[in-house]
């Protein structure tokens, strides 16, 4: 065995969990992607039922996953933008006041 590599149980399970996390939060990433689920599908490879069926059971694969995270990023600017404007509807009813 490598003893470069040290996996214990309580690592691993660590690693599962923290996985299982990411896979609960499927709709969540997909929301942040900004993309529409038939563009996801379409970037994913699959058909877009397959899709569906793979969001509603939480059964995308690692590589899947992966892609998905990587689409989290693919525009920076857009999702800045997005991330502002949605700032800024949210404090359009907040008071300003300026302190001079």
């Amino acid at each position: 065995m490598d003893t470069n590599i040290l996996l214990s149980k309580a690592y691993i399970n660590e690693i599962v969990r923290n996985y299982s996390k990411v896979v609960n939060s499927v709709d969540e990433i997909i929301a942040q992607t900004g993309y529409k689920e038939k563009l996801i599908a379409q970037k994913l490879g699959i058909p877009e039922s397959s899709f569906y069926l793979k969001k509603r059971n939480r059964s995308f694969t690692l590589d899947e996953i992966i892609r998905l995270v990587d689409m989290m990023d693919e525009d920076d600017d857009v999702l800045e933008d997005k991330y502002l404007l949605k700032l800024c509807e949210e404090s359009e009813n907040d008071e300003i006041i300026y302190d001079f």
